[in-house]
């Protein structure tokens, strides 16, 4: 009986599907095949990067491919067969490198000792670029007030950071940044920093010169300025020392001045030598009240004009001293005489002073005191005593060995009722009368106003008389002021070239 049509397609579809099959699993087999080979290359490869390295061979040539990122990533996620760190490297590393972040106790020992030598080397080349900013922020701060640090001796740049202020950006350390970095980076970032490693040897021995560089002349630009170096005081030439022998006497306090035997008079041998050709309106200048203060008497002789006349206290300590070193600067000097004020005694002048209470030969002995307490001095002038200056009765004695000694006499005028001035252009003393006090205001407006007056003065009568005290704004304002006398046509002149050249009333 022969087979239905439908019985033999149904053999031939059979034959057909197992045919199909068979060339399926071939070619499932073989693309296994093909698989596992791949798989085993793969693992080769990560086992030769993942092995250890020696010292000697730890920095490859430029010609040498570094391993991608996706490999090393690929070889973590595998089976290492590199050993893991024992618990004695990891607390060995752990105690050399506080800092070291979690991450390098999953790496393997090779990865690990790797990133650890890299990141401590770009601290070290790093380190003088952050003491770098030291002088610059000196520099910017304009304070030379002690001599900057060497680069090598701040190892923390908090002077920088000070100046930044609070809105500053934090100055991040090199060896933070190679910390904060991602793990995969660290091997090609390593290895391209050693190839750099030779050409950063170099920078710090440059910016160490540039350093130096700066630091000098910052010790030149820090260097306080005298008025000399400005220009403001012109060089003076010293005074004769003293005492002439020929114009002392000796006494129970002291060299008193005296007119020596052939007629010369201490005015004249001890005055500063004035002379203008051009007999242009003369401004004399007096500050009083020296030597009470070692520093104001110091800067007073040093910074002002020698045309500047200077008048010392007989209270003031050490005064033949400050006398030489006034003279030395091309100052003349004056002799203030304590005298009786109104309000008396609650303003008391001192214990030697005038007073109208005494009589005439207690005054007189007091008068020798102070004339004893120093000598060189071309005059005398009244230090307050606008009591005493306004009593002809008392005043008279004095003036009368004023005159007797060779001496000039300034009238403070410390009172409008001061019959001095007149008094000692009635017997024939060189006289010179007080204009303007200076800084009964201390203060910029106030002193500038009265040497505007005195301008004024000097214009209209030929001369003008001053006086001052040693203020630090007072000394400010006669250098700036003097400076600008020669264009306006006046000349600062010391009080024995203002002499009789005034109208007394």
């Amino acid at each position: 009986m022969k087979p239905t049509p439908s019985q033999g397609v149904s053999v031939l579809s059979v034959l057909y599907g197992l045919l199909f099959l068979s060339l399926a699993g071939l070619g499932g087999w073989l693309a296994w095949q093909s698989l596992g080979k791949d798989k085993q290359s793969t693992v080769s490869a990560t086992a030769t990067i993942g092995a250890p390295v020696k010292e000697e061979e730890a920095v490859p040539s430029a010609e040498k491919p570094s391993a991608p990122a996706q490999t090393e990533d690929l070889a973590e996620k595998k089976d290492d067969p590199a050993p893991e760190p024992t618990a004695a490297k990891e607390a060995e590393k752990q105690a050399e490198k506080p800092k070291t972040p979690p991450q390098a106790v999953e790496e393997d020992t090779a990865s690990a000792d790797a990133p650890q030598q890299d990141n401590e080397q770009p601290a070290q080349t790093e380190e003088p670029s952050q003491d770098t900013s030291v002088p610059t922020a000196e520099t910017a701060i304009g304070e030379p007030e002690e001599p900057s640090e060497q680069p090598g001796d701040a190892p923390v740049d908090t002077a920088s950071k000070d100046t930044q202020g609070p809105d500053a950006k934090p100055d991040l350390s090199a060896t933070d940044i190679v910390k904060n970095e991602p793990k995969k980076d660290k091997q090609p970032d390593n290895r391209q920093q050693a190839t750099k490693e030779q050409p950063k040897a170099t920078a710090p021995a440059d910016a160490e010169e540039e350093i130096k560089a700066k630091e000098e002349e910052e010790e030149q630009d820090s260097t306080p300025p005298t008025f000399a170096h400005r220009g403001s005081v012109e060089q003076e030439d010293p005074l004769p020392p003293v005492p002439d022998p020929e114009l002392t006497s000796k006494s129970d306090y002291g060299l008193l001045p005296v007119i020596s035997p052939s007629g010369k008079l201490p005015w004249r041998i001890y005055r500063k030598p004035f002379e203008d050709p051009l007999d242009r309106p003369r401004i004399a200048i007096i500050i009083g009240e020296m030597g009470m203060s070692r520093t104001a008497t110091r800067s007073t002789i040093q910074n002002l004009p020698g045309s500047v006349t200077l008048s010392f206290n007989p209270y003031a300590r050490d005064l033949q001293s400050w006398i030489e070193q006034a003279r030395a600067a091309g100052h003349e000097v004056l002799l203030q005489l304590p005298m009786e004020p109104f309000g008396y005694p609650k303003n008391d002048p001192g214990p030697h002073s005038l007073l109208t209470s005494l009589t005439d030969k207690e005054n007189l002995k007091r008068l020798e005191w102070m004339l004893g307490r120093f000598t060189g001095y071309s005059g005398v002038t009244n230090q307050m005593g606008s009591r005493f200056t306004a009593s002809p009765d008392d005043i008279r004695p004095i003036l009368d060995v004023v005159k007797a000694r060779g001496l000039l006499f300034l009238d403070g005028r410390t009172s409008a009722k001061s019959v001095a001035g007149p008094l000692s252009a009635e017997i024939g003393i060189p006289v010179a009368i007080n204009n303007r006090f200076l800084d009964h205001k201390a203060d910029r407006a106030t002193i500038d106003a009265r040497l505007q007056d005195l301008e004024r003065i000097a214009r209209y009568t030929g001369t003008a008389v001053g006086i001052g005290y040693p203020y630090p704004v007072t000394l400010e304002r006669i250098t700036h002021w003097a400076q600008t006398l020669a264009r306006k046509g006046y000349v600062l002149a010391p009080v024995s070239a203002i002499v009789n050249r005034q109208e007394i009333q």
